[in-house]
């Protein structure tokens, strides 16, 4: 996710069972006053098994102000900041996440207000809850998009379980 703005976030769910975040919050505190000290901190707090995430150039560590890594068979994820010096930093995650961790009505809001239009809660709701992607859920988000233009991406590319 980049904001155009300078604010981006990665996440990869690896076939191996864990997954990993890092993004970067331009106008946070943390990033503010630390900058590459931060960075370093959080790609060196992330366990061994992570080390092809955190050694992949195109997730630019070298801007990183937030990370978070969910090990295979864990029950959680664990904020890499709170393994750092720079833990009670506010490094803006908080914001930049909340549309993804919060509730279906915190992605609407989030997707009216980037998109610029009218966003049905029930159907982010829908979708937060894995429900079928159909022809009608396309079209109530986008009206110019139809299922064979989003198909290879939503099922090859991101995986969306394929309820049809």
């Amino acid at each position: 996710m980049r904001d155009g703005c300078g604010d981006e976030w990665w996440i990869v769910f690896h076939s191996d069972g864990w997954a990993a975040l890092k993004g970067l919050g331009h106008e946070s505190p943390a990033w503010s006053k630390h900058r590459e000290k931060l960075s370093s901190a959080l790609q060196r707090s992330f366990p061994s098994d992570f080390a092809q995430f955190t050694a992949e150039p195109a997730f630019r560590w070298e801007e990183t102000s937030f990370a978070y890594f969910h090990p295979t068979g864990a029950a959680g994820w664990t904020r890499a900041n709170d393994l750092t010096a720079f833990s009670a930093e506010d490094a803006g995650d908080e914001r930049l996440l909340a549309h993804i961790v919060g509730a279906p009505a915190s992605y609407a809001a989030f997707a009216a207000d980037y998109y610029e239009t009218k966003v049905d809660e029930r159907i982010v709701a829908g979708i937060f809850a894995l429900q079928p992607i159909t022809a009608s859920v396309v079209n109530s988000l986008n009206p110019s998009a139809v299922m064979r233009d989003i198909a290879e991406e939503l099922y090859g590319e991101i995986q969306y379980p394929n309820g049809r």
